[in-house]
């Protein structure tokens, strides 16, 4: 079933959408700036990163520091994170399910690279649901909330802007959809919106509908 007759492609974010990832990602990142700036507690750190891509954190470390982020800052914040996922991702309670349903074409679109994105789907089993789906911000200059990934996906997918579902569950992502000219739902079921409730912010950023779970998603849809 798909969630609307005059969809021909729906886009998904991975992080928050497709994976419960973003308390686990936020907490590692607390681990690492905290000792730089005691302010970056972790609502703070879900404030300023929560859908945005890994080089805004690396900015921030560096105007922190006052220097140039070394590889080993990279290295270490990528092994504890891995490590952190490997050991307590889950997905997105109702994902698989609703993905399934869908009758159109779909994909992801996400601020991830691709390592990091092809290692979470396979750690929740969700990955052969979307290979060869994924777009990565690493393909554009300008990742969220620039619309530049998302319309990046829906070019190669062949499919015009406003015929784009994109389903998100940060303001940057929302921000990004809606600067493409596409329609986007809110998706509020990540774990993180116990300790950061953003769902004014999703409908003020122009989320055109809140879901509160994936099951919502699979209403049946009105005649076109």
């Amino acid at each position: 079933m798909a969630p609307h007759p005059r969809f021909d492609l729906i886009i998904l974010d991975c992080d928050g959408v497709l994976v419960d990832s973003e308390t686990i990602s936020c907490r590692t990142l607390v681990d690492i700036l905290s000792p730089l700036d005691p302010d970056y507690d972790l609502e703070a750190v879900m404030r300023r990163y929560l859908g945005r891509p890994a080089s805004a954190v690396v900015e921030d470390y560096e105007r922190m520091t006052g220097r140039p982020a070394p590889e080993s800052f990279r290295q270490d914040w990528r092994a504890r994170l891995f490590s952190a996922f490997s050991a307590a991702l889950q997905p997105v309670a109702g994902v698989r399910e609703a993905v399934d349903a869908f009758d159109v074409d779909y994909c992801v679109a996400s601020s991830s690279d691709e390592e990091r994105i092809e290692h979470c789907l396979r750690k929740v089993g969700l990955w052969d649901l979307f290979a060869g789906r994924i777009f990565s911000t690493t393909r554009v200059q300008r990742g969220k909330p620039a619309p530049d990934l998302f319309l990046l996906a829906a070019r190669e997918r062949g499919v015009a802007p406003e015929r784009c579902l994109v389903i998100e569950d940060s303001v940057s992502g929302v921000l990004a959809a809606k600067a493409a000219g596409m329609t986007a739902y809110g998706l509020t079921a990540g774990s993180h919106f116990a300790v950061l409730d953003q769902r004014r912010a999703l409908v003020e950023a122009g989320a055109d509908r809140l879901l509160g779970a994936w099951r919502e998603l699979a209403l049946p849809a009105t005649a076109g």
